[in-house]
């Protein structure tokens, strides 16, 4: 018998609520020890990154 993955399910589809709002609270405290417009060119590339992933993971919760 083969071994079911999370993609087997439908299940496996929906976003795991829990990781995503581990995700968010990561990349928002990062983003406020950068400061959302950082000091040089890669702090604010990061800040960018890090807010287009919050709102994305945001929109996947359903909270945008």
């Amino acid at each position: 018998m083969a071994s079911k993955t999370m993609l087997d399910t439908p299940a496996g589809l929906v976003p795991d609520t829990e990781r995503l709002l581990q995700e968010i609270t990561y990349m928002e405290g990062r983003l406020a020890e950068i400061g959302h417009d950082g000091d040089c060119a890669y702090e604010r590339a990061i800040a960018r990154f890090f807010e287009q992933q919050v709102a994305e993971r945001r929109r996947q919760l359903g909270i945008a």
